[in-house]
C-alpha cells in the first residue's frame, strides 16, 4: 500500500512539474449593463482586495436620421461580495454600488482615473465625458468631474471641473506637471465635428493646474493634437513629467497623403509632449507610419533586459476599400523603444501578424483597442492583453523565450466587441493575475481567470498541490 502511495506522490510531483499551456475560463459578473465601456481597478474601500469601477454609456438606439446617443450614462463600483477572503477566494459574486446614475446627466462617461484628489487617504474618481461627434448635432455635452469618496465608498459627492464643453474627453492624467508639489490634471479635448469629414477635427491637449485643497485653475492648452487615451511618463528623464499619447482624429487620418519623410508630430500616429518646466510643452513624433493611433503604454522591463519599452495599438479597418483608410497598415500591436535622443523617431517593431485582428464591419469600426502588460502565465516573462475592439473579441499575446509574441483569443470571447480594459490584476489574493474587460457589444463585464496554475502548499502528504481547476475562482 505504501509503495502505491509513494508512486502516487511521485506521479503528482511529475504532473506539477510538466509545462502546461495557460487555460482561461470566462466568468461574466454582469451581462445587462447597457453600453458597458471602460473598467479600471483599485482599492477604494480600504479592504485587502481591489474593487473595479465600470463606466457605461447607456443604450444606443436607431433613429430616422441615424443612431441616437443616450443623454447620460452611469458609473458603478464593483465590490467583491464574497465573505471568503482566503487566497483563491471566489470571483463570481460582486456587489454593485452606484457612484452616479443617469440623473447626473453625464453623456458618455469615459475612462475613469482613480486618485486621492482631496488627500484624505482614500481614492476618489475623476471622470472625463463626452461624445466625439456631438457638436455636429448642435450639442456641447463634454464634461470633466471628480467624485469625492465618502463613507468608505457608500456616498459620492460631485465636483465639476468642466461642463457643457464642445470637446469630448476620454482620459485624465493626475500628476504634478508643474513641479510645485501639487497634482495637476492633463486631458485631451476632441471635437470630431462631421463624421464624414476627416479634416474638420479640433484636438487640443490641455492642463488644468492644481491649486491645492482639491481646487483647480482654469484649463490651458499645452498643444494641438494628442488623445484620446493618455499616459504620464518622464520620457527624457529630466525629472519633469511628460505626456505620451496616441493620435487619431485630425491630421493623422490623412497620413497616406503625406510622404513619410515629410510627416511631423502633427500627423504622427504616436507622440509625446515634452514638459519644458516653464509651463510650455513641445510636441514630438514617436511613430509616423502606423495609421491612426489608439493606445501607447510604457512597460518596464518588457523583454527582461531592464529597458522600458512602449506597447502601442493603432486603430484601422482592412475592410474599407477607399483612401485614406485602404492605405493604413493592418490592425496591429507595436513595440516602441525610445531613441538615444527621444526627440527623434523611436525604433519600432510590429508584434502581431497579418489578420490577427479581423475587423467585423465597415467604416466606423476598427481594431485593435486598449492594451496592458503582465505576467499572465507565471513564467516570469511579461505578456500583453488587448481588446480587439472592432475585431469583436479579446486577446492575449504570450511572450516566448526569444522575445516574440504569440497572439491568442481568450476563450468564450467571440462577439465580445468594443471592449474596455484590460484590467490586469490579482482580484482574489491568489498570486495569479486575472484579466477583466467590459464589452459594449454584450453589455457585459467579464473576468478571465486562469485554471491551470498549480500551487504547492505545506502540510501532509495529501496536501501537496492545490489545482486551480477546482478553485472557486475558476
Amino acid at each position: 500500500m505504501w509503495i502505491r502511495i509513494a508512486a502516487l506522490y511521485l506521479a503528482i510531483l511529475a504532473t506539477g512539474a510538466q509545462a502546461q499551456s495557460t487555460i482561461y475560463k470566462r466568468h461574466t459578473i454582469e451581462d445587462s449593463l447597457p453600453g458597458a465601456a471602460f473598467v479600471v481597478a483599485g482599492n477604494l474601500i480600504g479592504g485587502d482586495r481591489p474593487e473595479m469601477v465600470v463606466s457605461s454609456f447607456g443604450e444606443l438606439v436607431a433613429g430616422p436620421e441615424g443612431t441616437i446617443i443616450p443623454e447620460a450614462g452611469k458609473l458603478t463600483l464593483f465590490k467583491n461580495a464574497s465573505g471568503i477572503n482566503y487566497p483563491n477566494g471566489p470571483l463570481r459574486q460582486w456587489q454593485q454600488i452606484p457612484i452616479f446614475d443617469e440623473a447626473a446627466g453625464i453623456t458618455f462617461p469615459n475612462r475613469p482615473t482613480l486618485a486621492d484628489v482631496d488627500e484624505d487617504g482614500d481614492l476618489d474618481v475623476i471622470v472625463p465625458g463626452g461624445y466625439f461627434f456631438d457638436t455636429f448635432a448642435g450639442n456641447s455635452r463634454g464634461s470633466l468631474t471628480w467624485w469625492e469618496n465618502q463613507a468608505v465608498g457608500r456616498r459620492w459627492v460631485r465636483h465639476d471641473l468642466l461642463s457643457n464643453s464642445p470637446f469630448s474627453f476620454h482620459s485624465v492624467l493626475y500628476e504634478d506637471f508643474t513641479g510645485d508639489g501639487i497634482a495637476d490634471i492633463v486631458t485631451t479635448g476632441e471635437d470630431a465635428g462631421d463624421a464624414s469629414d476627416a479634416f474638420d477635427d479640433v484636438v487640443e491637449t490641455m492642463i488644468i493646474p492644481g491649486l491645492g485643497g482639491a481646487e483647480f485653475g482654469a484649463p490651458m492648452t499645452i498643444g494641438n493634437g494628442g488623445g484620446s487615451l493618455l499616459t504620464a511618463y518622464d520620457v527624457n528623464e529630466d525629472g519633469l513629467m511628460d505626456v505620451v499619447s496616441p493620435q487619431f482624429f485630425g491630421l493623422p487620418l490623412g497620413q497616406p497623403f503625406i510622404p513619410v519623410d515629410n510627416r511631423n508630430a502633427g500627423i504622427a500616429s504616436f507622440v509625446w509632449f515634452e514638459n519644458m518646466g516653464d509651463g510650455s510643452f513641445l510636441h514630438h513624433a514617436i511613430g509616423v507610419d502606423q495609421g491612426p493611433g489608439f493606445a501607447i503604454v510604457p512597460v518596464e522591463n518588457l523583454l527582461g533586459d531592464g529597458v522600458t519599452r512602449f506597447i502601442a495599438a493603432n486603430h484601422t479597418n482592412q475592410n474599407v476599400a477607399f483612401r485614406p483608410f485602404s492605405e493604413y497598415p493592418e490592425p496591429a500591436v507595436y513595440e516602441f523603444t525610445p531613441a538615444d535622443d527621444p526627440r527623434e523617431l523611436w525604433s519600432v517593431r510590429t508584434l502581431t501578424g497579418p489578420a490577427h485582428f479581423p475587423v467585423e464591419g465597415p467604416i466606423g469600426q476598427a481594431a485593435p483597442g486598449y492594451l496592458g502588460a503582465g505576467d499572465l502565465n507565471g513564467n516570469g516573462r511579461l505578456d500583453i492583453a488587448v481588446s480587439g475592439d472592432g475585431a469583436r473579441g479579446v486577446y492575449w499575446m504570450e511572450q516566448g523565450e526569444d522575445g516574440n509574441f504569440v497572439t491568442r483569443q481568450f476563450p468564450s470571447s467571440d462577439g465580445y466587441g468594443q471592449a474596455g480594459g484590460p484590467v490586469i490584476t490579482d482580484l482574489n489574493n491568489s498570486g495569479v493575475l486575472e484579466v477583466v474587460f467590459a464589452s459594449f457589444d454584450q453589455n457585459a463585464v467579464s473576468i478571465w481567470a486562469q485554471c491551470d496554475r498549480r500551487k504547492r502548499v505545506t502540510g501532509g502528504l495529501f496536501g501537496m498541490l492545490v489545482d486551480n481547476l477546482s478553485d472557486p475562482g475558476c
